[in-house]
């Protein structure tokens, strides 16, 4: 199971612990007695399954899309809130750099919104969901259906996790959704992210 890298779904951790056979550490730096941790990319976990003489394409490998237009505003807020340059610039009166100009620096790939200094939720929050996966997983769901999504891919296997309630991802609207060089930027680099909705959705998204 491999979340969203900005962390969209974090209950599906808990969910899932029943079925953890192996020690999972909370971070890359953390992990000196296992060959896990959080967040690892599947190209990472498929190394690792490697080493440990496990098939890592045998089992069931799920990753989590997210809608791009929300998952981009999620990322320039939290590098606001983080980066230390971006504070500066706001309390000399500058603000955070505009959006749109912000997002066309980004990258789907390679260091994403960052560098490869910056923190691995900033390099690989604005990767595509094809890139994240790069071949590596058997399914995708939704953060914003991840409930029944997650049930109706372990379900098959006799798998029933415990789901409290509508657990599904509340993630905030998009604020430039409507902006014609966000809808033709976002559209063209995370369309393949964008095909795992129902094509009314997808319509609706980028014509909003």
């Amino acid at each position: 199971m491999f979340n969203d890298p900005l962390g969209a779904c974090p209950w599906i951790e808990d969910v899932l612990s029943p079925w953890v056979d192996q020690p999972v550490a909370d971070n890359i730096a953390t992990a000196r007695h296992t060959y896990f941790f959080k967040d690892m990319s599947p190209t990472e976990a498929e190394l690792a399954f490697d080493i440990m003489g496990l098939p890592f394409r045998s089992y069931r490998r799920i990753a989590i899309v997210r809608d791009p237009f929300a998952k981009m505003e999620d990322l320039y807020n939290r590098i606001a809130d983080t980066d230390r340059l971006w504070q500066m610039r706001g309390r000399i009166g500058m603000g955070a750099p505009d959006y749109v100009r912000w997002l066309r620096r980004t990258r789907p790939c390679r260091n994403g919104a960052g560098n490869s200094a910056s923190p691995r939720w900033r390099r690989f929050g604005a990767w595509t969901v094809r890139a994240w996966c790069d071949g590596r997983i058997s399914h995708v769901i939704r953060a914003e259906s991840a409930a029944q999504d997650l049930l109706s891919v372990l379900g098959p296997l006799g798998v029933k996790p415990a789901i409290p309630g509508d657990i599904n991802c509340i993630l905030r609207p998009a604020r430039y959704r409507g902006v014609p060089q966000v809808k033709a930027l976002i559209g063209a680099r995370y369309h393949w992210d964008l095909r795992h909705y129902p094509p009314a959705q997808r319509r609706s998204a980028l014509a909003a």
